[in-house]
């Protein structure tokens, strides 16, 4: 099977979202997951349901949203809904929620309470009733079923989307060593609820840049990757070598969640080495087939890639001439 890939956009106006929407078609692309940011970013339901006019085959997905916002039987009816419009394009990607919910004094959805949202909403997007305090209701808009997706770091969520999610969004990077750390908790995760893991769809993600210079392309993801790696060690640091402690505590300290995205980290130079290479694909273009070789050989078959906001487009483009001729192949 041929490793396919998506992008992940944070763009600020509609126009834009379409536009970056129909470039992924056309350069080959399997979907385009787009940020929940309000007041930053367009609504991400309302933004893939134009999308889906513009678009013919492309995936839609949030990468993602929350439930701190919004509640999980209005998730489910969006979700549904954009399905519908898309005729069984959408997926919904949840998080507990991260930089809109700190930056506005709220605080990330607690892992038992994230659980018990995806459970209800998996039952409501597979088409069966979900149980609330008067009844059980099911869910009577859109096209079902849905794919419900779940962004998550630590053990704890990575063994309740093991539970109760159709796939993961593996922000946690794209060291080996972790990818394999977080199927292990997944797996134990499946196991309790009598799941295969092979029923759970992996989602790799990170940052990427293409640079024939790749310092360059190392230096550019820095800023962008910087809340990624908070992200996942606000969660645990279970899965930093020893060696590489000491410096992800520093930067732990100083990083500042209620600042603008790329603004986060006051010094680039707390981005280590390490860091770079655990969150990002960057490189040449040479480097950066290797690296998604070396994922496929873990078997990793679907990746979600960011490229840095201000050169999207042309990261896009240089990736689908550079790196996706590598890995093409039946679906």
């Amino acid at each position: 099977m041929a490793i396919r890939f998506s992008v992940h956009s944070s763009e600020k106006t509609l126009s834009g979202t379409i536009e970056r929407a129909r470039q992924a078609e056309a350069l080959g692309f399997e979907g385009l997951f787009i940020a929940d940011h309000q007041m930053v970013c367009p609504d991400p339901f309302q933004a893939l349901a134009v999308c889906a006019g513009q678009t013919k085959g492309l995936l839609l997905g949030t990468a993602v949203t929350n439930m701190v916002y919004r509640d999980p039987t209005v998730l489910a009816g969006s979700a549904a809904t954009l399905n519908e419009i898309s005729d069984g394009r959408a997926i919904l990607g949840m998080g507990t929620g991260d930089g809109p919910v700190y930056g506005m004094g709220r605080k990330s959805t607690p892992i038992a309470k994230f659980e018990e949202g995806l459970k209800m909403m998996h039952e409501l997007l597979q088409g069966r009733p979900a149980e609330f305090p008067t009844r059980k209701v099911r869910l009577e808009v859109g096209k079902l079923p849905v794919p419900l997706y779940a962004s998550v770091e630590g053990p704890r969520g990575l063994q309740a989307a093991g539970r109760c999610a159709d796939g993961v969004i593996l922000g946690s990077g794209f060291d080996l060593r972790v990818l394999q750390w977080a199927k292990e908790k997944i797996a134990q995760g499946a196991a309790e609820a009598g799941r295969s893991p092979a029923e759970i769809d992996l989602l790799a993600a990170g940052m990427i840049c293409v640079d024939k210079d790749g310092d360059r392309a190392r230096a550019t993801v820095r800023s962008r990757l910087a809340n990624r790696a908070h992200q996942n060690f606000r969660f645990t640091l279970e899965t930093v070598p020893p060696e590489e402690l000491p410096d992800v505590k520093k930067f732990m300290e100083n990083f500042d969640v209620t600042r603008p995205l790329e603004e986060r980290i006051s010094d680039p130079n707390l981005v280590t080495g390490y860091l770079v290479r655990r969150f990002s694909i960057a490189g040449t273009p040479e480097e950066c087939v290797a690296r998604v070789k070396e994922l496929e050989q873990a078997g990793i078959r679907r990746i979600l890639l960011t490229p840095p906001e201000r050169i999207f487009s042309e990261m896009v483009e240089i990736w689908s001439k550079e790196v996706m001729p590598h890995f093409q192949g039946p679906h």
